[in-house]
């Protein structure tokens, strides 16, 4: 009972050129199309993973801790570091060329 339909579908696979060429093509595209969409969203997703938005929670990890600083006390330390009392006026080298 079986045999004939598959009989008779062959010859007329053979006949009908859209059988043969033109439904293999059709459903390689569409089959294509879902597979290559898949890839897409994996690769998407693994760049987003990458790239997210950071929360407030871990945006508070990246800060720097700010000290005060007073610029009395920093003037202090400056100038207890640095003799100011002897220091030499040396002359920097000119360029050639240059003229006094």
């Amino acid at each position: 009972m079986l045999e004939p339909l598959l009989r008779r579908a062959r010859v007329y696979a053979k006949r009908s050129r859209f059988l043969r060429f033109g439904l293999p093509f059709l459903s390689f595209m569409v089959l294509g199309s879902f597979g290559l969409a898949e890839f897409t969203d994996i690769r998407v997703k693994k760049r987003d993973e990458k790239t997210h938005m950071l929360t407030a929670e871990e945006t508070l990890q990246f800060q720097k801790k700010v000290k005060v600083v007073d610029v009395e006390e920093e003037l202090e330390k400056t100038l207890k570091e640095l003799d100011i009392e002897h220091w030499v006026n040396k002359r920097v080298p000119r360029p050639p060329g240059w003229e006094d």
